[in-house]
C-alpha cells in the first residue's frame, strides 16, 4: 500500500490486509477463548444451569451480529425444563460457536434454527441448523480437529474443537449431520442435572 503510486492498487492492498488482520483477530480470540475454556472445565466447579435461560441469553447477545450478517435466528423450545448441572458461560461460549459456524454457512437472508429438547428423561438436547450446503460425509469428523476449517479461508478452525471440549466436559456429546431437507445439523447433547424431574 505504501509504494502504491495510485489509488486502485493502493485500496486493493489495504483490503489484502484489512482481510489478514480480521483472520488474525478470529484465531487469537478463538485461542483466548480456548485458553480460558481449559482451565474452567478442569475445575469442574459445576452449579445448577437453567438451560432455556442460558441459551436465551446468549441468543439476545448474537442476534445484533446476525442482524448485520443479513440472517435471522430462530429459537423453538419444547415444553419442559432444561436444568443440567454444568456451567453456563461454557454452555454459551459452546452456543455462540454453534451459531457463528451455522452463520459463516448460510446464504444471505436465510434462518439459522436453534431448538431445544428433550432426548428422554436423561438428557437434553441443544441442536443449530444451518441452511448451507451441508458438508461431505467423510469430511464431518475432520471438522473437530484443531485448526481445520473447511471452505472458510476466515475461519480459524477451533470453534468446533472448543465445543467439543466442552461438551465431554459437562459429560455430553456433540454431533453433525447433513439435515434431509438441507443444511448441517449440530446435536449438543447434554445430561440432566442429578434428581432434575422430566
Amino acid at each position: 500500500a505504501l509504494q502504491a503510486s495510485q489509488a486502485e492498487p493502493r485500496d486493493k492492498a489495504l483490503n489484502h490486509l484489512v482481510g489478514g488482520v480480521d483472520r488474525l483477530t478470529r484465531v487469537v480470540n478463538q485461542l483466548l477463548t480456548l485458553a480460558r475454556v481449559e482451565p474452567q472445565v478442569a475445575r469442574q466447579a459445576w452449579q445448577p444451569v437453567d438451560l432455556e435461560a442460558t441459551v436465551r441469553q446468549a441468543l439476545v447477545e448474537l442476534t445484533p451480529w446476525m442482524l448485520g450478517k443479513g440472517l435471522e435466528l430462530a429459537l423453538e423450545v419444547q415444553p419442559g425444563r432444561y436444568l443440567i448441572h454444568g456451567d453456563g458461560p461454557l454452555v454459551e461460549i459452546a452456543l455462540q460457536n454453534l451459531v457463528t459456524n451455522a452463520a459463516n454457512f448460510s446464504p444471505e437472508g436465510a434462518e439459522v434454527e436453534v431448538l431445544l429438547s428433550a432426548d428422554g428423561e436423561q438428557h437434553l438436547t441443544l441442536s443449530v441448523r444451518d441452511h448451507g450446503p451441508g458438508i461431505d460425509e467423510e469430511k464431518i469428523e475432520r471438522l473437530f480437529e484443531r485448526f481445520y476449517s473447511r471452505d472458510n479461508p476466515g475461519g480459524a478452525g477451533l470453534g468446533l474443537s472448543i465445543v467439543e471440549m466442552i461438551a465431554s466436559h459437562l459429560g455430553g456429546s456433540i454431533t453433525l449431520s447433513n439435515h434431509p431437507d438441507g443444511g448441517l445439523l449440530a446435536t449438543l447433547l447434554l445430561p440432566r442435572a442429578p434428581h432434575d424431574e422430566p
